[in-house]
Protein backbone atom coordinates (compact mmCIF):
# COMPACT_ATOMS: atom_id res chain seq x y z
CA UNK A 1 0.00 0.00 0.00
CA UNK A 2 1.71 3.49 -0.89
CA UNK A 3 2.29 5.44 2.24
CA UNK A 4 3.25 9.29 1.19
CA UNK A 5 2.71 11.67 4.01
CA UNK A 6 3.25 14.94 1.82
CA UNK A 7 0.55 13.51 -0.67
CA UNK A 8 -1.67 13.54 2.67
CA UNK A 9 -3.09 9.94 1.51
CA UNK A 10 -1.40 8.44 4.62
CA UNK A 11 -4.47 8.86 6.52
CA UNK A 12 -5.89 5.50 4.76
CA UNK A 13 -3.84 3.46 7.65
CA UNK A 14 -6.35 4.41 10.15
CA UNK A 15 -8.98 1.78 8.83
CA UNK A 16 -5.96 -0.55 8.32
CA UNK A 17 -5.01 0.47 12.07
CA UNK A 18 -8.65 -0.37 13.13
CA UNK A 19 -8.92 -3.74 11.29
CA UNK A 20 -5.24 -5.10 12.63
CA UNK A 21 -6.22 -3.98 16.03
CA UNK A 22 -9.48 -6.22 16.32
CA UNK A 23 -7.98 -9.05 14.94
CA UNK A 24 -5.15 -8.81 17.68
CA UNK A 25 -8.73 -8.32 19.97
CA UNK A 26 -10.31 -11.57 18.47
CA UNK A 27 -6.71 -13.31 18.49
CA UNK A 28 -6.29 -12.44 22.48
CA UNK A 29 -9.89 -13.06 23.39
CA UNK A 30 -9.94 -16.56 21.49
CA UNK A 31 -6.37 -17.27 23.33
CA UNK A 32 -8.05 -16.10 26.81
CA UNK A 33 -11.02 -18.50 25.99
CA UNK A 34 -8.66 -21.46 25.16
CA UNK A 35 -6.99 -21.02 28.58
CA UNK A 36 -9.94 -20.57 30.65
CA UNK A 37 -9.55 -16.93 31.38
CA UNK A 38 -12.77 -15.91 29.27
CA UNK A 39 -15.68 -18.44 29.85
CA UNK A 40 -17.32 -19.34 26.59
CA UNK A 41 -20.60 -17.73 26.24
CA UNK A 42 -23.38 -17.79 22.88
CA UNK A 43 -22.94 -13.80 22.92
CA UNK A 44 -19.20 -14.10 22.41
CA UNK A 45 -19.66 -16.81 19.56
CA UNK A 46 -22.08 -14.62 17.68
CA UNK A 47 -19.68 -11.79 18.09
CA UNK A 48 -17.27 -13.34 16.80
CA UNK A 49 -18.68 -14.49 13.60
CA UNK A 50 -20.45 -11.41 12.94
CA UNK A 51 -17.50 -9.17 13.57
CA UNK A 52 -15.44 -10.80 10.73
CA UNK A 53 -17.32 -9.72 7.54
CA UNK A 54 -16.78 -5.74 9.06
CA UNK A 55 -13.03 -6.63 10.04
CA UNK A 56 -12.33 -7.74 6.23
CA UNK A 57 -13.73 -4.24 4.99
CA UNK A 58 -11.90 -2.55 6.78
CA UNK A 59 -8.47 -4.43 5.59
CA UNK A 60 -9.76 -5.75 1.92
CA UNK A 61 -11.38 -2.44 1.80
CA UNK A 62 -8.75 -0.32 2.91
CA UNK A 63 -6.63 -2.45 0.26
CA UNK A 64 -9.04 -1.87 -2.53
CA UNK A 65 -9.16 1.88 -2.15
CA UNK A 66 -5.67 2.25 -2.53
CA UNK A 67 -5.94 0.46 -6.11
CA UNK A 68 -9.07 1.81 -7.33
CA UNK A 69 -8.99 5.43 -9.19
CA UNK A 70 -10.21 6.99 -5.91
CA UNK A 71 -8.85 10.31 -5.47
CA UNK A 72 -5.73 9.71 -2.80
CA UNK A 73 -6.86 13.77 -1.36
CA UNK A 74 -10.58 12.02 -0.48
CA UNK A 75 -8.72 9.13 1.74
CA UNK A 76 -8.99 11.44 4.89
CA UNK A 77 -12.74 11.78 4.52
CA UNK A 78 -13.08 7.76 4.18
CA UNK A 79 -11.11 7.50 7.55
CA UNK A 80 -13.29 10.45 8.90
CA UNK A 81 -16.52 7.95 8.13
CA UNK A 82 -14.72 5.17 9.87
CA UNK A 83 -13.68 6.42 12.91
CA UNK A 84 -16.73 8.22 13.28
CA UNK A 85 -19.02 5.00 12.66
CA UNK A 86 -16.78 3.21 14.91
CA UNK A 87 -17.57 5.85 17.45
CA UNK A 88 -21.25 6.41 17.31
CA UNK A 89 -21.83 2.88 17.20
CA UNK A 90 -19.74 2.27 20.55
CA UNK A 91 -21.36 4.96 22.08
CA UNK A 92 -25.01 3.79 21.29
CA UNK A 93 -24.34 0.09 22.60
CA UNK A 94 -22.45 1.14 25.79
CA UNK A 95 -25.44 2.93 26.27
CA UNK A 96 -27.14 -0.56 26.23
CA UNK A 97 -24.65 -2.09 28.24
CA UNK A 98 -25.08 0.44 31.18
CA UNK A 99 -28.47 -0.28 30.96
CA UNK A 100 -29.05 -4.11 30.98
CA UNK A 101 -27.65 -6.58 32.63
CA UNK A 102 -24.91 -8.57 31.02
CA UNK A 103 -23.74 -12.46 31.96
CA UNK A 104 -20.39 -13.35 31.69
CA UNK A 105 -18.57 -10.24 33.80
CA UNK A 106 -15.55 -7.56 32.07
CA UNK A 107 -15.02 -10.44 29.36
CA UNK A 108 -18.13 -9.95 27.47
CA UNK A 109 -18.46 -6.41 27.84
CA UNK A 110 -14.76 -6.23 26.13
CA UNK A 111 -16.00 -8.51 23.15
CA UNK A 112 -19.26 -6.37 22.93
CA UNK A 113 -17.49 -3.23 22.78
CA UNK A 114 -15.25 -5.29 20.40
CA UNK A 115 -18.17 -6.08 18.05
CA UNK A 116 -19.45 -2.49 18.78
CA UNK A 117 -16.28 -1.19 16.85
CA UNK A 118 -16.02 -3.51 14.36
CA UNK A 119 -19.83 -2.99 12.79
CA UNK A 120 -19.47 0.37 13.02
CA UNK A 121 -15.88 1.08 11.55
CA UNK A 122 -16.71 -1.37 8.67
CA UNK A 123 -20.38 0.38 8.59
CA UNK A 124 -18.62 3.51 8.67
CA UNK A 125 -16.15 2.90 5.76
CA UNK A 126 -18.27 1.44 3.43
CA UNK A 127 -20.12 4.67 3.66
CA UNK A 128 -17.41 6.61 2.97
CA UNK A 129 -16.49 4.81 0.30
CA UNK A 130 -20.08 5.09 -1.05
CA UNK A 131 -20.35 8.74 -0.66
CA UNK A 132 -16.33 9.44 -2.71
CA UNK A 133 -17.78 7.14 -5.33
CA UNK A 134 -21.26 8.80 -5.36
CA UNK A 135 -18.82 12.45 -5.32
CA UNK A 136 -16.25 11.53 -7.94
CA UNK A 137 -19.14 10.69 -10.25
CA UNK A 138 -20.95 13.54 -9.90
CA UNK A 139 -17.23 15.88 -10.39
CA UNK A 140 -16.74 13.65 -13.21
CA UNK A 141 -20.26 14.35 -15.14
CA UNK A 142 -19.84 18.41 -14.23
CA UNK A 143 -16.12 17.85 -15.63
CA UNK A 144 -17.82 16.34 -18.48
CA UNK A 145 -20.34 19.34 -19.18
CA UNK A 146 -17.62 21.63 -18.53
CA UNK A 147 -15.56 19.76 -21.58
CA UNK A 148 -18.30 19.84 -23.91
CA UNK A 149 -19.21 23.96 -22.95
CA UNK A 150 -15.63 24.25 -23.61
CA UNK A 151 -15.73 22.40 -26.86
CA UNK A 152 -19.32 23.80 -28.20
CA UNK A 153 -17.40 27.53 -27.31
CA UNK A 154 -14.15 26.83 -29.26
CA UNK A 155 -16.55 25.07 -32.28
CA UNK A 156 -18.42 28.53 -32.25
CA UNK A 157 -15.03 30.79 -33.03
CA UNK A 158 -13.63 28.50 -35.15
CA UNK A 159 -17.21 29.32 -36.98
CA UNK A 160 -17.00 32.43 -36.56
CA UNK A 161 -13.62 32.76 -37.35
CA UNK A 162 -14.43 31.55 -41.08
CA UNK A 163 -17.63 33.88 -41.34
CA UNK A 164 -15.33 36.70 -40.46
CA UNK A 165 -12.63 35.94 -43.06
CA UNK A 166 -14.95 35.05 -45.35
CA UNK A 167 -16.46 38.16 -45.16
CA UNK A 168 -14.12 40.95 -44.06
CA UNK A 169 -11.43 39.90 -46.80
CA UNK A 170 -13.93 40.24 -49.69
CA UNK A 171 -13.10 44.23 -49.65
CA UNK A 172 -9.11 44.03 -49.67
CA UNK A 173 -9.82 41.19 -51.89
CA UNK A 174 -11.92 42.95 -54.05
CA UNK A 175 -10.00 46.18 -54.31
CA UNK A 176 -6.24 44.33 -54.82
CA UNK A 177 -8.05 42.23 -57.64
CA UNK A 178 -9.45 45.76 -59.48
CA UNK A 179 -5.86 47.53 -58.58
CA UNK A 180 -4.22 44.48 -60.42
CA UNK A 181 -5.83 44.73 -63.24
CA UNK A 182 -5.83 48.41 -63.91
CA UNK A 183 -1.96 48.25 -63.16
CA UNK A 184 -1.91 45.48 -66.11
CA UNK A 185 -3.57 48.16 -68.71
CA UNK A 186 -2.04 51.00 -67.25
CA UNK A 187 1.59 52.36 -68.13
CA UNK A 188 4.64 52.12 -66.39
CA UNK A 189 4.81 55.29 -64.47
CA UNK A 190 0.75 54.77 -63.53
CA UNK A 191 0.65 51.15 -62.11
CA UNK A 192 3.32 51.93 -59.36
CA UNK A 193 0.32 53.68 -58.14
CA UNK A 194 -2.02 50.67 -57.86
CA UNK A 195 0.47 48.42 -57.11
CA UNK A 196 1.01 50.11 -53.78
CA UNK A 197 -2.90 50.15 -53.59
CA UNK A 198 -3.05 46.36 -53.85
CA UNK A 199 0.12 46.36 -51.58
CA UNK A 200 -2.00 47.97 -48.98
CA UNK A 201 -4.87 45.79 -49.40
CA UNK A 202 -2.86 42.55 -49.18
CA UNK A 203 -1.32 43.75 -45.57
CA UNK A 204 -4.69 44.60 -44.48
CA UNK A 205 -5.68 41.01 -45.83
CA UNK A 206 -2.74 39.80 -43.34
CA UNK A 207 -4.00 41.77 -40.39
CA UNK A 208 -7.26 40.50 -40.68
CA UNK A 209 -6.03 37.09 -40.84
CA UNK A 210 -3.87 37.33 -38.19
CA UNK A 211 -6.31 39.66 -35.74
CA UNK A 212 -9.54 37.25 -36.14
CA UNK A 213 -6.66 33.72 -36.23
CA UNK A 214 -6.37 35.14 -32.26
CA UNK A 215 -10.23 36.29 -31.63
CA UNK A 216 -10.84 32.46 -32.83
CA UNK A 217 -7.70 30.92 -30.71
CA UNK A 218 -8.29 33.32 -27.55
CA UNK A 219 -11.94 34.86 -27.46
CA UNK A 220 -10.46 38.12 -27.27
CA UNK A 221 -12.83 40.22 -29.70
CA UNK A 222 -10.53 43.98 -28.62
CA UNK A 223 -7.12 43.98 -27.84
CA UNK A 224 -5.03 47.17 -26.55
CA UNK A 225 -7.23 50.69 -26.17
CA UNK A 226 -5.72 53.15 -27.41
CA UNK A 227 -6.36 57.22 -28.67
CA UNK A 228 -7.74 56.48 -32.40
CA UNK A 229 -8.85 59.77 -34.55
CA UNK A 230 -12.26 58.62 -36.12
CA UNK A 231 -11.86 60.59 -39.33
CA UNK A 232 -8.49 59.26 -40.04
CA UNK A 233 -9.19 55.22 -39.63
CA UNK A 234 -12.61 56.02 -41.56
CA UNK A 235 -10.82 57.51 -44.08
CA UNK A 236 -7.83 55.00 -44.29
CA UNK A 237 -10.82 52.39 -44.21
CA UNK A 238 -12.28 53.84 -47.31
CA UNK A 239 -9.68 52.89 -49.53
CA UNK A 240 -9.81 49.18 -48.48
CA UNK A 241 -13.41 49.35 -49.84
CA UNK A 242 -14.80 48.92 -53.60
CA UNK A 243 -16.74 51.86 -54.05
CA UNK A 244 -15.45 53.28 -56.94
CA UNK A 245 -17.90 55.99 -57.99
CA UNK A 246 -18.95 56.24 -54.15
CA UNK A 247 -18.17 59.44 -51.86
CA UNK A 248 -16.68 59.55 -48.42
CA UNK A 249 -17.70 62.58 -46.55
CA UNK A 250 -15.57 62.96 -43.42
CA UNK A 251 -17.13 65.36 -40.66
CA UNK A 252 -14.99 65.02 -37.40
CA UNK A 253 -12.18 65.43 -36.06
CA UNK A 254 -12.79 63.18 -32.68
CA UNK A 255 -10.16 61.19 -31.01
CA UNK A 256 -11.84 58.29 -29.20
CA UNK A 257 -10.71 55.41 -27.45
CA UNK A 258 -10.78 52.10 -28.89
CA UNK A 259 -8.77 49.37 -30.15
CA UNK A 260 -8.07 50.71 -33.60
CA UNK A 261 -7.68 47.27 -35.67
CA UNK A 262 -11.39 46.39 -34.22
CA UNK A 263 -12.74 49.64 -35.05
CA UNK A 264 -11.14 49.71 -38.46
CA UNK A 265 -13.06 46.38 -38.93
CA UNK A 266 -16.37 47.83 -38.06
CA UNK A 267 -15.90 51.01 -40.43
CA UNK A 268 -15.27 48.66 -43.51
CA UNK A 269 -18.32 47.07 -42.83
CA UNK A 270 -20.13 49.90 -42.21
CA UNK A 271 -19.41 51.19 -45.40
CA UNK A 272 -19.07 48.24 -47.01
CA UNK A 273 -22.56 47.32 -46.08
CA UNK A 274 -23.24 51.36 -47.75
CA UNK A 275 -21.80 51.03 -50.79
CA UNK A 276 -23.63 47.01 -51.14
CA UNK A 277 -27.28 48.71 -50.59
CA UNK A 278 -26.93 52.18 -51.60
CA UNK A 279 -25.23 51.87 -54.99
CA UNK A 280 -22.18 53.05 -56.81
CA UNK A 281 -22.72 56.34 -56.34
CA UNK A 282 -23.96 56.53 -52.69
CA UNK A 283 -22.57 59.29 -50.56
CA UNK A 284 -21.07 57.90 -47.08
CA UNK A 285 -20.74 60.23 -44.18
CA UNK A 286 -19.17 60.04 -40.50
CA UNK A 287 -19.56 62.18 -37.59
CA UNK A 288 -20.14 62.61 -34.07
CA UNK A 289 -23.72 63.87 -33.94
CA UNK A 290 -25.38 61.57 -32.12
CA UNK A 291 -28.04 63.49 -30.15
CA UNK A 292 -26.22 65.13 -27.24
CA UNK A 293 -24.70 61.51 -26.64
CA UNK A 294 -20.67 60.39 -26.92
CA UNK A 295 -20.36 58.83 -29.63
CA UNK A 296 -20.00 58.63 -33.64
CA UNK A 297 -21.90 57.90 -36.22
CA UNK A 298 -22.19 56.56 -40.64
CA UNK A 299 -24.94 57.20 -42.40
CA UNK A 300 -25.55 57.47 -46.26
CA UNK A 301 -28.34 58.42 -48.79
CA UNK A 302 -28.96 55.56 -50.16
CA UNK A 303 -32.51 53.71 -49.76
CA UNK A 304 -32.34 52.96 -45.96
CA UNK A 305 -33.77 50.62 -43.43
CA UNK A 306 -37.45 49.45 -43.03
CA UNK A 307 -38.19 50.14 -39.69
CA UNK A 308 -39.39 46.79 -38.79
CA UNK A 309 -35.82 45.34 -39.60
CA UNK A 310 -33.80 47.52 -37.71
CA UNK A 311 -33.30 45.05 -35.07
CA UNK A 312 -32.98 42.19 -36.97
CA UNK A 313 -30.11 43.50 -39.49
CA UNK A 314 -27.66 42.83 -36.30
CA UNK A 315 -28.29 39.33 -36.52
CA UNK A 316 -26.08 36.54 -37.71
CA UNK A 317 -27.09 35.63 -41.31
CA UNK A 318 -29.88 38.31 -42.22
CA UNK A 319 -28.83 40.20 -45.29
CA UNK A 320 -31.33 42.77 -47.48
CA UNK A 321 -29.65 41.98 -50.62
CA UNK A 322 -29.74 38.62 -52.75
CA UNK A 323 -25.80 38.79 -52.82
CA UNK A 324 -25.32 39.58 -49.15
CA UNK A 325 -23.51 37.28 -46.35
CA UNK A 326 -25.40 38.66 -43.71
CA UNK A 327 -22.47 38.81 -41.00
CA UNK A 328 -21.34 42.62 -41.65
CA UNK A 329 -23.52 43.93 -39.39
CA UNK A 330 -23.34 41.18 -37.12
CA UNK A 331 -19.43 41.49 -36.99
CA UNK A 332 -20.33 45.52 -36.01
CA UNK A 333 -22.55 44.68 -33.09
CA UNK A 334 -20.22 42.12 -32.14
CA UNK A 335 -17.28 44.78 -31.99
CA UNK A 336 -19.59 47.18 -30.65
CA UNK A 337 -20.91 45.38 -27.58
CA UNK A 338 -16.93 44.14 -26.94
CA UNK A 339 -16.31 47.88 -26.65
CA UNK A 340 -19.15 48.52 -24.31
CA UNK A 341 -20.96 50.33 -26.39
CA UNK A 342 -24.20 50.43 -28.07
CA UNK A 343 -25.16 50.65 -31.60
CA UNK A 344 -28.66 51.17 -33.10
CA UNK A 345 -30.02 51.87 -36.99
CA UNK A 346 -31.50 54.74 -37.83
CA UNK A 347 -33.42 56.79 -40.50
CA UNK A 348 -30.14 59.05 -42.02
CA UNK A 349 -30.43 62.44 -42.38
CA UNK A 350 -31.06 62.26 -46.50
CA UNK A 351 -33.14 59.17 -46.35
CA UNK A 352 -30.85 56.05 -46.10
CA UNK A 353 -29.22 54.10 -43.37
CA UNK A 354 -27.76 55.76 -40.11
CA UNK A 355 -25.78 53.67 -37.64
CA UNK A 356 -25.25 55.70 -34.02
CA UNK A 357 -22.48 54.25 -32.28
CA UNK A 358 -22.87 55.75 -28.04
CA UNK A 359 -21.29 55.32 -24.94
CA UNK A 360 -17.54 55.78 -26.30
CA UNK A 361 -15.13 57.10 -23.98
CA UNK A 362 -13.45 60.47 -25.69
CA UNK A 363 -9.67 60.28 -25.67
CA UNK A 364 -9.33 63.24 -24.01
CA UNK A 365 -11.52 61.61 -20.84
CA UNK A 366 -9.45 58.63 -20.47
CA UNK A 367 -6.10 61.00 -20.27
CA UNK A 368 -8.05 63.02 -17.62
CA UNK A 369 -9.41 59.82 -15.95
CA UNK A 370 -5.75 57.98 -15.50
CA UNK A 371 -4.52 61.62 -14.09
Amino acid sequence: MRFDPEAGDGRLWVPVALGIALVAALVTESVAVSVGTYSLVDEYVSGFVTSLPFIGILLYGSYWVDRSDIDPDRYPRIARWCVGGATAFLLINAGIMSTRPVGGGVAILVSWARWAVSIGGGTGFLIGVFETRAVERQLDAERSRIRREELRRERDRLDEFADIVSHDLRSPLSVATGRLELARDADPDAAGAHLDNVESALERMERILEDTLTLAREGKTVGEMTPVDVGELATECWRHVDGTGAELVVETTAVVRADPDRLGQLFENLIANAVEHGGADVTVRVGVDVGGATGFYVEDDGDGIPEAKREQVFEKGYSGADTGTGFGLAIVKRIVDAHGWSIRATAGSDGGARFEITGVEPAEAAVAADE
